[in-house]
């Protein structure tokens, strides 16, 4: 056999020094898939009603309140006009 001693294996591990590559793509991305997800399941209820359920939905959309005696405000800009703002 080999007289030689076995030197034993040694590893040497040096961090390694990667910069931050940023992620603020994952977020983007996360925003636009939850956006279109939205959207499809908007568009998949308005398929799938009838006719007066799918105006119930757009009168919703025009008011998300459900409140009748709430109108919108005007524009900041235009309220220093005459005209009297509705209640």
């Amino acid at each position: 056999m080999n007289d030689k001693p076995i030197r034993p294996i040694i590893i040497i591990k040096r961090p390694r020094r990667r910069g931050h590559h940023g992620g603020a793509w994952k977020v983007a991305y996360a925003d636009f898939v939850t956006a279109m997800m939205a959207f499809f399941l908007v568009m998949w209820l308005v398929a799938s009603v009838t006719k007066e359920q799918r105006a119930a939905i757009f009168d919703y959309f025009k008011n998300p309140s459900m409140e009748q005696a709430r109108r919108q405000s005007r524009a900041p800009a235009r309220m220093d006009r005459a005209a009297p703002v509705p209640r």
